[in-house]
């Protein structure tokens, strides 16, 4: 089979977009099929993101009009955009008519008419996967029953709900409970269901519902660190600061190419630490008690990130080790408290109530395995947060987990830069943004990741910290007035 241009990658940033068409809502004269319309001769710009914290795709298309096609096609957020677009040779977003499922466009904004120019107008077109139309339109009033990866099934594939005809990949949960969806969204019942799952394999409560270009994904975070509930997940890409000078010249174009892909445009470190933010958030430690109407009793659970740590996958985690020492935060006292931070649990209290017996052959996930650890593990994504800007590579999806490698900002002289201990290692990405610029040809992508461990533990310190003099005093105003 003969190569074709369009799949060697002979330039970093190249992408094909072989298909960019609006679907009318209209039929063609005469015609059963629908009026479509090519618009990359007058597109500019085009973005696709996928995000593990939300459900479906969405994008965004920037497009400099002359022909009022706005008007004259027209254009009225009931059409469908059929894109297919990838880094040559590599697996890409296919969501057109023939093959994949075409995103709905659902606004037309910031329409602008452009200053010098009689006809000419600039707007955007806002466009997502068609799952979340048919969620808006939808109510889900209904019972399941056995394992909560039935009930998701079957609010992504019914044609009453989602009526999705893209993939499904699922984690198995541990549960075996009955809900009742009452009057809910099917996304908001699938989010609601997905509090309330709890891994077959993991150390893990909680599971997300998220879109990339492969399909549907209902599984635990820490799935997406680890495989067969056994060991770290490998690696997709790596990226690195400075890209070394290539020596040798018999190393193929392909593999330059490779190597120069691997280079960071840019980097910026969003969060590396907000231990207050973390303490009401309740990450290292947090309190919930439980009221059981059935059993009218009232029970606490306190959740300690510290124990809680070493019994799970991280991004840190190498093969099958324990990571007790990698968290994100130093083992130490909290001043001369003689107490970490992870034993304090009315850091952040909940009070919720849990009826037990309410099925008599199922029974609910019990909250104080699911609720503490939801709690901590949501709220510590926010930490150690990296967002990178790197060359296109459709590859690469939200929910894998990527190298990152930053040297140490010192002095160095003529020594090789050494990697930051902390901040260098594998990151998780939790979205990617996708922008190709049409008139330049050029794809970039805008990495969202983040790291709950580091590759190197923080220095340990037993030792309480005591610093600052004691002035306590109480001062009687009025005394305090008269001798002044």
């Amino acid at each position: 089979m003969a190569i074709l241009q369009s799949d060697i990658l002979d330039k970093v940033g190249k992408y094909n977009l072989s298909t960019l068409d609006i679907i009318s809502y209209r039929q063609q004269k005469d015609e059963s099929a629908p009026k479509v319309m090519d618009i990359k001769g007058i597109t500019e710009l085009m973005t696709i993101t996928e995000d593990i914290l939300s459900n479906t795709l969405s994008g965004v298309v920037t497009v400099y009009d002359t022909g009022d096609i706005r008007s004259v096609f027209p254009l009225t957020g009931l059409e469908r955009l059929s894109v297919k677009f990838n880094t040559p040779g590599l697996p890409g977003y296919d969501y057109t008519e023939d093959n994949g499922t075409p995103f709905q466009i659902y606004k037309v904004d910031k329409v602008a008419k452009l200053p010098g120019k009689d006809i000419a107008q600039r707007y955007q077109i806002f466009f997502c996967s068609p799952e979340m139309f048919n969620s808006q339109v939808s109510i889900v009033s209904k019972a399941y029953a056995g394992p909560i990866e039935n009930a998701v099934e079957d609010l992504v594939k019914n044609k009453r709900f989602l009526n999705s005809k893209k993939p499904l990949f699922i984690e198995n949960t541990a549960t075996n409970a009955k809900y009742v969806i009452p009057s809910l969204k099917p996304l908001k019942a699938i989010n609601f269901l997905a509090t309330q799952s709890v891994s077959g394999k993991y150390n893990n409560a909680g599971y997300l519902f998220y879109e990339t270009s492969k399909g549907f994904h209902f599984r635990s975070i820490e799935s997406l660190l680890a495989m067969g509930g056994s060991a770290a997940r490998p690696t997709t890409w790596n990226y690195q600061t400075q890209i070394q000078t290539i020596q040798d010249t018999k190393k193929t174009e392909v593999k330059d190419i490779q190597r120069r892909m691997q280079a960071v445009i840019q980097y910026d470190f969003d969060k590396h630490a907000d231990t207050l933010s973390n303490i009401i958030d309740g990450v290292y430690a947090n309190r919930v008690v439980v009221h059981d109407a059935f059993n009218k009793t009232i029970t606490t659970h306190d959740f300690n990130y510290k124990d809680n740590f070493a019994k799970g996958f991280h991004t840190e985690t190498v093969g099958d080790e324990n990571d007790a020492d990698k968290h994100f935060i130093p083992n130490a006292q909290l001043n001369d408290t003689g107490k970490a931070l992870f034993e304090y649990p009315n850091s952040k209290k909940m009070v919720v109530t849990d009826t037990s017996k309410v099925h008599n052959d199922y029974e609910f996930v019990p909250v104080n395995e699911t609720l503490p650890k939801i709690t901590s593990q949501k709220a510590g994504l926010k930490n150690l947060n990296l967002t990178l800007l790197v060359y296109g590579n459709t590859q690469i999806n939200a929910g894998n987990i990527i190298n990152f490698t930053v040297p140490l900002l010192r002095p160095v002289g003529d020594k090789e830069p050494i990697p930051n201990p902390y901040m260098s290692g594998r990151y998780l990405i939790m979205a990617i943004k996708h922008t190709m610029a049409l008139e330049t040809g050029t794809h970039e992508m805008t990495l969202k990741c983040m790291k709950d461990s580091v590759r190197t533990p923080y220095p340990r310190e037993d030792d309480p910290l005591s610093i600052g003099t004691d002035k306590t005093s109480k001062i009687d105003i009025y005394k305090q007035d008269n001798e002044s």
